[in-house]
């Protein structure tokens, strides 16, 4: 039931998505439960992410018995935060305990591992609501870490429903209400941003753009023979769309094709037309440096102005493992001979780009954008703006680029500005402040995005406290189960003096 989370359409089953879980923890040691947590986050993964096969095998170049062997590492790895997650709530005796307390702590528990466990891919059971705008507007406040709260209360909620036979009809009732509260709390204030923020984003100037997708597969990118015919692709759809009058025009990541030197002043790029003299560009590009006998490969966004001139650059900060680099390679080099399409990049220290009529753009580039800490540091260094260049050819027609897409919505809601996401082969959307996707170009079309938007300089709480939600809910899921094991031992203590 997580697993079907993946999918957009089936957001409503993860609000029960734990409960078959939670029926049969009480039933055995806490290692049972344990081992039962691991195997059922390990079967979510393979299915919610079986992608991943056919990109390293496709485009990895990793044999097909590799691929299976890493990706069921990927599951058993992944796997053990659901085993502590089951094993906890065994030891803390969730399923005994006062009606409050099974309500809070499995959603507690479950937060705080979400938000501690580290992973290379980051998936939060909050985004399947992707679809559910007024469910999500939350996000603002909470991160997308409260809609996840949320729920996994609802699962607990329903495990009570089911477990009638040890849970006091009071205790159920009790659970309903308080459940329904945070719900209807949550729907309210969903409703109530959805009414007044419109309004204001009407008000705000705006901002026309034109987003490129050239739509150039993996295959014919990686050519040398065929670069200069990519970068004439490109050029001719961006000077179609200087009809639409945009003041940037966006091109995805790594579609330069050809590298650019950190000290280079210009890029080869046509200069503007005089009517178009305040059009600039944003191009991802690989750039490189030498550092003493050490050539440095960056993933960046260049920020190019009329005149062709570079006016700012971006590069990218995180990158991907077993992606861009591979991690231990300094003290494991047999690792570099996995597969010869994996980079060796150096990770860089960010920054913004500021376009001539003072709207400060945060790039993100890649699986950047599904990175919570990443938007809130451009948006608190002054990002009026985010915008992704990704490359998401790699996963094929895959489920891949809509989860990447539902991940990153919620940068948008949680501090309310646009997120404009430029890819290669889709898919190219514009996501509002509400979350909303107004206009998107499908998977595998060439086309240009023609749209506007309105830069805005809003502060959230989320914004300020990051994810401060997550980290009370850590708290408690330590201090819930010690708080309530004190309270219980004396309890138990007089009731056997008085018999």
């Amino acid at each position: 039931m997580a697993a079907a989370g993946f999918v957009e359409q089936l957001w409503p089953l993860t609000w029960l998505a734990f409960v078959p879980l939670l029926v049969a923890l009480p039933h055995g040691s806490p290692w049972r439960a344990f081992f039962l947590g691991w195997w059922t986050e390990a079967v979510i993964i393979w299915l919610g992410f079986y992608w991943l096969v056919g990109t390293m095998v496709r485009y990895g170049f990793i044999s097909l018995p590799l691929s299976l062997l890493f990706f069921a590492v990927i599951g058993i790895g992944n796997g053990v935060r659901l085993g502590l997650f089951a094993g906890w709530l065994r030891l803390a005796g969730a399923f005994s305990a006062p009606w409050w307390y099974r309500l809070l702590l499995p959603a507690c528990t479950y937060v705080a591992l979400d938000y501690l466990f580290p992973r290379v891919f980051p998936w939060y059971l909050g985004v399947t609501q992707f679809r559910a705008l007024p469910l999500i507007q939350s996000a603002d406040l909470v991160g997308v870490h409260g809609i996840t709260f949320l729920l996994l209360a609802g699962s607990s909620f329903g495990t009570a429903l089911l477990s009638r036979a040890v849970v006091p009809a009071a205790a159920r009732r009790r659970m309903g209400l308080a459940f329904a509260g945070l719900f209807l709390l949550n729907l309210g204030y969903g409703l109530w941003q959805l009414a007044r923020l419109p309004e204001r984003l009407a008000r705000a100037p705006s901002l026309r753009l034109a987003v490129i997708q050239p739509n150039i597969g993996i295959g014919e990118k990686g050519r040398h023979d065929l670069r200069a015919q990519h970068l004439a692709r490109q050029v001719a759809m961006s000077l179609d769309a200087l009809a639409q009058h945009p003041a940037l025009i966006v091109w995805p990541e790594t579609m330069y094709p050809f590298s650019v030197s950190a000290q280079a002043q210009r890029l080869a790029l046509p200069p503007l037309p005089e009517e178009h003299r305040t059009t600039h560009w944003l191009v991802g590009a690989l750039t490189y440096a030498q550092r003493a006998d050490q050539r440095q490969v960056f993933n960046s966004a260049l920020l190019v102005g009329p005149d062709s001139r570079i006016v700012g650059r971006y590069d990218k900060q995180r990158l991907l493992a077993f992606g861009e680099y591979i991690p231990l390679q300094r003290y494991l080099p047999f690792l570099r001979g996995i597969s010869p399409t994996i980079g060796n990049l150096t990770p860089g220290a960010g920054g913004l780009v500021t376009l001539p009529q003072g709207i400060t753009l945060g790039p993100l580039i890649c699986y950047e954008d599904i990175l919570p800490a990443l938007s809130r540091q451009a948006v608190r260094s002054g990002a009026q703006l985010l915008v992704n260049l990704t490359n998401d050819a790699w996963f094929g027609d895959t489920r891949a680029p809509y989860l990447h897409r539902m991940l990153a919505a919620f940068r948008a809601i949680e501090h309310r500005v646009y997120l404009v996401r430029a890819t290669n082969t889709g898919l190219t959307s514009i996501i509002d402040p509400l979350g909303r996707e107004g206009a998107a170009l499908p998977l595998f079309e060439r086309g240009t995005l023609i749209a506007s938007v309105q830069p805005l300089r809003l502060s959230t709480v989320y914004t300020r406290l990051g994810d401060w939600f997550a980290q009370i809910c850590s708290v408690a899921a330590l201090v819930l189960p010690l708080w309530h094991r004190r309270r219980g031992v004396p309890r138990r203590a007089g009731e056997m003096a008085r018999s």
